[in-house]
């Protein structure tokens, strides 16, 4: 424990004014470190932020595990049966048959190849977000008879604004099932009125992204009460991988994804990204680092008579070992803190007033600049910035410790 006069001497010597450059080096040094801290607290947060941004969103369309047959072509025939034993699992609390095709959706002179989601809307809505996202109409009017027999359909917002098509406009869904006719093999086709628009976020979703009843969907691909998979929602979102193992274990012909492994990929470069960043900007830290290591360098060499004079009346190499150590580790934690909260005070700007992105959800996955502070991570950063403060303090405290008093006094 270091002897009470090395705090004085110490701390004395980081904020003496007579040092001149020294005093301004010192000064860069704290206002590198602060610079740091400031800039790995945003960044990361910001990083956080766009994560949990973007995993909201797919979740919010998607389900936090999809449960599909073995056989893809045959679909889940006794899909009832098996909603009650998944409805079993520990940590699930929703479950929604599905079918699920590709399409090609005609309006006027435009012709798109979609996703058609046929659900039951009672079941989809505890699900995922999707009567959440609705902004014109509602999800209900996809089982509600229409006139001419018609079949309510909702389409994505992008979709509306790529083809025109508004809430009301029919269009016309033509499927990959061929009919026999008088003129030789044709595509079934169904015309349907737009009932409503959704918007959830993300550009792919809200362009490819179709949904009809589950009888309608069944209907088109000619498919007798067969469903193409089973979309499950657990109490939390870690519980996703568990439900999905269960789901393995007790299902011979049925197979399971959560929603981590059906975005594996992008998850996985998001955290590559974060990492990649956080070294990067650690290097700030460093560079500040070297920069207390030079001040506390050239200290020793300004200081030689002090040091001497300070052995010859009972310094022992340790006391002069702390002196120098606590005024290099006051330089990080100084610099520590204010940038700790500089860093903190602008994420929570960022909150109150988050930046619009350009573009919006057309070009990025996000309209707005995410902020999510997460502590634990957060106040790691200005510790690991003392930490390397006090690694960098080690050399130059050495080195003053060596001194011999009689040959630092006798020039003097």
């Amino acid at each position: 424990m270091p002897r009470r006069f090395t705090y004085f001497i110490g701390l004395r010597y980081l904020g003496a004014k007579k040092q001149g450059f020294i005093s301004i080096i010192s000064f860069i040094s704290i206002a590198g470190i602060a610079l740091g801290v400031t800039a790995l607290i945003v960044v990361i947060s910001v990083m956080n932020g766009f994560h949990e941004d973007i995993r909201n969103r797919i979740i919010g369309t998607n389900a936090h595990v999809i449960a599909l047959p073995g056989n893809t072509r045959e679909g889940i025939k006794d899909y009832n049966d098996i909603i009650k034993k998944i409805e079993e699992i520990e940590h699930v609390v929703a479950v929604a048959p599905y079918y699920m095709g590709q399409v090609m959706l005609k309006y006027s002179d435009k012709v798109d190849g979609i996703l058609l989601w046929g659900v039951i809307p009672e079941s989809i809505s505890k699900v995922n977000k999707l009567s959440k996202n609705i902004i014109k109409g509602d999800i209900d009017s996809i089982t509600k008879d229409l006139p001419n027999n018609e079949k309510g359909i909702i389409i994505g917002k992008e979709l509306s604004l790529a083809t025109g098509a508004d809430i009301g406009d029919d269009v016309v869904i033509i499927s990959p099932v061929f009919k026999k006719t008088p003129a030789g093999p044709m595509p079934k086709m169904m015309k349907m009125k737009i009932v409503g628009i959704f918007e959830a976020g993300m550009y792919d979703y809200d362009s490819t992204f179709t949904y009809v009843s589950l009888k309608t969907a069944q209907e088109l691909f000619e498919k007798d009460d067969i469903i193409t998979g089973i979309a499950i929602k657990t109490d939390k979102i870690e519980n996703a991988s568990y439900v999905a193992s269960e789901i393995h274990r007790r299902f011979k012909n049925i197979w399971a994804r959560d929603w981590m492994s059906m975005n594996k990929n992008l998850f996985a470069a998001l955290k590559i990204e974060k990492i990649a960043m956080f070294i990067i900007l650690v290097l700030i830290v460093l560079v500040a680092a070297f920069n207390i290591a030079s001040t506390l360098i050239m200290i020793v060499m300004r200081k030689t008579k002090e040091i001497g004079v300070l052995k010859s009346i009972g310094a022992n190499n340790r006391d002069i070992m702390n002196i120098f150590i606590i005024q290099g580790v006051a330089t990080g934690i100084i610099g520590s803190v204010i940038g700790f909260i500089i860093g903190i005070g602008v994420c929570f700007y960022l909150k109150a007033f988050p930046i619009s992105m350009p573009g919006g959800g057309s070009v990025y996955y996000i309209d707005k600049l995410a902020v999510s502070i997460k502590w634990q991570e957060v106040i790691i950063i200005p510790i690991v910035a003392v930490f390397i403060s006090f690694l960098s303090t080690l050399y130059p405290a050495f080195q003053a410790s060596r001194l011999d008093p009689v040959e630092a006094i006798r020039y003097e």
